[in-house]
């Protein structure tokens, strides 16, 4: 009720009215809908501190709720109309209790009214101020003759007046309505309801439809483009294949049948070196020299490209590797040939790893044959040896303290003949790191490089 005549609703100065509710919000709620009405409010959270109060208070009216702690509304209203000084204080239930059983309850202890939660506050003061102005009738009328009630099993004894049993019996009747009034502005509410979603769902059902059409046709193109796709691509894969199958079996027959005549080259070199040496000039012999240098040369790169030709067709042979052990094994062999100079060489704890243990041999051997090579003018060349688990990978590397590289030339490092320092400064056929490459993406690892010009160089690789 947000507008209302004070005066309407006032009836006797300063009438107090207690409030009995253990809910602290619902007891606010109504003091502040009594006291803007112009009543004076107590509250008491339960009937045994109501008794306690009312009668310091001499509170005009009751208002109580029924179910609370310690004494419940129906035993503080036989308390007050078994007391001959309170008999006559009107109580009204306040409550969400409504069931006929809780109205014969209310009869038989001496109610005055009864009104459910949630409750109209209009209609609250109404009945409070009906209360108050009947209030000398109800003096006048006197106290009825107690009657017996069996309802459903049980026995009330009701000793109301009779226009307290009217009024409660009218508060039931009228709440009755209110109800059934309500129910029925719900009931039309829902139908309204209804009738906007039944719209609405047949709006969104044709829209579905559509959606749904458009969505067959889309997955049907996709699924056409798809097929289509799927074709090109084992189509080209095949192609790719027997390319690639061409490819090796081309550079292994030229690589093969290459190396046939460069050796006899370089025997007819040394004939003629051995046998007519005393018939030739200096300059013939360093020109024979080199016809047999360069076509060892030659035979070396032979070998390297029939040794990465060969990787290609190689099954991996996977099981357990010992990385320490393979490491220190690998060293052992090479360090025969850099006696002349002092390597100092560290293997750090290196986790195990599944592999192919020959593959993996070839490119340890590799990395550590290039860190003790571009380590040959350092007075103590230094290589390091590392690992460590990094989630389902391990990760090793090869370090050195030799000439390095420049790192804007690190895409060319594991390419098939690309030196990024002569062959005259130093000797290879610059096959090794690609070789290194092609086992470790068979292996389905990386492989890269970190360097700087004349400070070392480190060479990463994962399993």
């Amino acid at each position: 009720m947000s507008e209302f005549d004070r005066d309407e609703y006032f009836v006797k100065a300063n009438a107090r009215i207690l409030v009995v509710e253990d809910s602290l919000t619902q007891a606010e709620q109504l003091k502040y809908i009594l006291a803007r009405a112009g009543y004076e409010v107590s509250v008491a959270k339960n009937g045994r501190e109501a008794l306690d109060i009312v009668g310091g208070i001499n509170p005009a009216i009751i208002i109580s709720d029924i179910i609370m702690p310690e004494m419940d509304g129906f035993t503080l209203c036989k308390y007050i109309k078994a007391d001959q000084a309170l008999k006559r204080l009107p109580l009204i239930f306040l409550t969400a209790l409504s069931g006929p059983e809780d109205v014969l309850k209310a009869l038989e202890c001496g109610a005055d009214n009864f009104i459910t939660k949630p409750f109209d506050e209009k209609y609250l003061l109404t009945k409070v101020h009906h209360i108050l102005v009947n209030e000398e009738l109800r003096r006048e009328s006197g106290k009825g003759k107690e009657q017996e009630i069996i309802f459903k099993g049980r026995r009330y004894s009701i000793a109301s007046e009779p226009r307290q049993m009217l009024d409660l019996l009218l508060s039931t009747y009228e709440t009755a309505v209110m109800k059934n009034r309500e129910l029925r502005e719900m009931q039309e509410k829902l139908e309204t309801l209804n009738e906007n979603l039944e719209k609405k769902v047949e709006e969104r059902t044709a829209d579905l439809r559509k959606e749904i059409a458009e969505r067959w046709r889309v997955e049907e193109e996709v699924r056409r483009l798809n097929a289509e796709l799927e074709q090109r691509v084992a189509k080209r894969t095949a192609q790719l294949e027997f390319a690639h199958k061409e490819l090796e079996a081309f550079s292994y027959s030229i690589s093969h049948d290459l190396r046939a005549p460069l050796r006899i080259i370089n025997g007819f070199a040394q004939i003629v070196m051995k046998d007519h040496c005393a018939g030739l000039s200096e300059e013939a012999i360093r020109l024979l020299t080199a016809i047999g240098g360069q076509a060892r040369h030659m035979d070396d790169l032979i070998s390297a490209l029939l040794s990465l030709s060969k990787l290609g067709r190689q099954a991996i042979k996977v099981s357990e590797i010992d990385m320490e052990k393979l490491v220190k094994g690998v060293f052992d062999e090479l360090k025969g040939a850099v006696t002349e100079r002092e390597v100092r060489f560290t293997a750090g704890p290196l986790p195990s790893v599944h592999g192919d243990p020959a593959l993996i041999r070839q490119v340890l051997s590799n990395l550590i044959a290039n860190a003790l090579k571009f380590t040959r003018h350092r007075e103590t060349a230094e290589i390091e040896v590392g690992g460590r688990r990094e989630g389902n990978e391990s990760v090793y590397y090869v370090k050195d303290n030799g000439v390095g590289f420049d790192m804007k030339y690190a895409g060319k490092l594991f390419g098939a003949f690309q030196r990024l320092h002569s062959s005259k400064e130093f000797e290879g056929t610059g096959i090794g790191l690609s070789i290194v490459q092609r086992i470790i993406n068979l292996h389905g690892g990386r492989v890269w490089a970190e360097g700087e010009r004349d400070r070392g160089a480190t060479f990463y690789f994962t399993l």
